[in-house]
């Protein structure tokens, strides 16, 4: 969810190693991206818990950002003219307001798009991406591990 809001995977300057994977196991997330709607905000601060019990299932997700989408995608079917003072017919006021969130985000984000006239490229970290290989001894990092 993170790369939605920043264009670019999380940690993408770091270093994918063991010690990166320790630092998120601890907790360390990537930073919220200024302008991030609140209620996206805490949706994945839900995915991020530390407790898989209490982050949302795979429908779930789906059904929230369903209903974003949907009602987003009404917004702009009936107000085309940019303004936000309007009700979307048949919505409650939670998703009225989330809604109108991300319009305003959205909006934020265009403007701010046509203001950068010099885009630079990003060079991510060499060691940022990994193929899947089989794990090493633990033997030098025991006293990382978790034991219950």
């Amino acid at each position: 969810m993170w790369e939605f809001t920043s264009g670019i995977p999380p940690f993408k300057y770091e270093e994918h190693d063991f010690h990166l994977s320790i630092s998120i196991c601890e907790g360390e997330r990537p930073g919220i991206i200024e302008n991030t709607p609140k209620c996206f905000v805490d949706l994945m601060e839900k995915c991020w818990d530390t407790d898989p019990e209490n982050r949302p299932t795979i429908k779930e997700l789906e059904y929230k950002i369903s209903e974003w989408i949907r009602c987003i995608n009404r917004y702009y079917a009936l107000n085309r003219d940019g303004s936000y003072g309007f009700a979307v017919p048949g919505i409650n006021s939670k998703l009225e307001n989330d809604m109108l969130e991300f319009v305003k985000a959205s909006n934020t984000l265009v403007q701010e798009q046509t203001n950068i006239t010099n885009i630079s490229f990003i060079q991510s970290h060499s060691q940022a991406y990994s193929a899947s290989h089989k794990p090493t001894s633990t033997s030098d990092h025991s006293e990382c591990m978790i034991v219950d």
